[in-house]
């Protein structure tokens, strides 16, 4: 051991510790860098299959002027326009329980901050599904 510590490193072993002189830590070292080398081959194998596979543009461009092209666009906005109501009957449904929940919490007379948040999330979930469902039923 001394004479591994007494001995004079080349500026190119600097880097590598003095135990990674023994062959067994050399070879350890080379298996871990071929191993992380074919895990980033392997890993982008699979990207550029994906990437292969993947179709980059669905929708037509803005400058083809066919028939079909207009008719994609027109229906792909109505898509859009179904989704945005759908969100936003979502949020009015999730303000709406917890303005009701805060209501109840204030009526019941909680004082502690704890206990009100306990309360406030178990009346949240255990309402917030039906209130959703009756939002949708009435189509609000």
């Amino acid at each position: 051991m001394n004479a591994l510590l007494d001995s004079k490193l080349k500026a190119y072993n600097r880097k590598d510790p003095i135990l990674a002189r023994s062959k067994t830590q050399q070879k350890q070292l080379e298996s871990d860098k071929l191993e992380q080398k074919a895990k980033r081959l392997i890993l982008n194998e699979k990207k550029q299959k994906m990437k292969a596979a993947r179709v980059e543009n669905l929708l037509p461009s803005a400058d083809d002027d066919s028939e079909s092209a207009r008719l994609i666009m027109e229906r792909e906005r109505k898509f859009k326009k179904v989704a945005q109501r759908g969100v936003i009957k979502l949020f009015n449904a999730v303000l709406s329980t917890q303005t009701q929940t805060a209501q109840e919490v204030s009526k019941a007379g909680f004082i502690g901050g704890t206990k009100k948040k306990e309360l406030l999330n178990e009346i949240s979930k255990e309402k917030f599904l039906d209130l959703v469902q009756e939002a949708g039923s009435i189509g609000i």
